[in-house]
């Protein structure tokens, strides 16, 4: 006889309000919302162990990395006591590398480089083809679109930086799904592997040896 695969509860974090649903599906049986101190995501009876943390947007980690860089530190802190520990990010790399430009649309993207470059007419041009108004009393100082790129004072270069150093210093895997989606199978891929791996220990009744590092 065949022995079936052993099956797993998501437990969701109360303050995640966008994020994944698990629903009862293939050896999921569906997902549960609690308080937790540290993360978003666990497993129900292994809560201790695992961590999974969400990132929605290049924008968040920025902020986490930022203004709240004392508070992502402190959590990164409190990570560290889970054997098992992931940073799932809903964005590329190049997403992060191209930050913060890429907070404009692919054609403002264009529409800056000609006002970098100071390509006058080539901006103008550019500019009534995008928004359809004219552009002769447009002053440049004065687009909040700009302003929002020029005033961030985090780098792509700095972000990178810092997911790696968090990756190495705190021994946490840091993964980029490209988007919410693909964060969703990714996470429920590792769940599915870390419920194999316990249902192994606790099958040999080695999993309080096994997680004594």
């Amino acid at each position: 006889m065949v022995k079936s695969k052993p099956k797993y509860t998501v437990i969701k974090d109360t303050r995640e309000q966008d994020g994944w649903f698990f629903s009862p599906y293939d050896r999921c049986t569906g997902m549960e919302v609690a308080t937790m101190k540290t993360g978003d995501y666990t497993i129900k009876g292994y809560e201790d162990l695992v961590c999974v943390e969400r990132k929605g947007s290049v924008t968040e980690i920025a902020t986490n990395l930022g203004k709240k860089k004392k508070a992502f530190q402190a959590e990164m802190e409190r990570m560290k006591n889970f054997d098992f520990r992931f940073i799932l990010l809903e964005f590329s790399a190049s997403d992060v590398i191209d930050y913060p430009l890429n907070l404009l649309s692919e054609e403002e993207g264009v529409l800056y480089s000609h006002y970098l470059n100071q390509n006058i007419r080539d901006f103008f041009q550019l500019y009534e083809k995008i928004y359809n108004k004219p552009a002769e009393s447009f002053k440049l100082p004065k687009f909040k679109r700009f302003e929002v790129v020029e005033q961030t004072k985090i780098t792509g270069k700095y972000l990178i930086k810092s997911l790696m150093e968090i990756s190495i210093r705190y021994n946490t895997s840091v993964i980029f799904c490209d988007n919410k989606h693909n964060a969703f199978l990714i996470c429920n891929s590792i769940f599915k592997r870390l419920s194999d791996l316990f249902e192994s220990y606790d099958r040999d009744s080695e999993k309080a040896k096994i997680f004594k590092f």
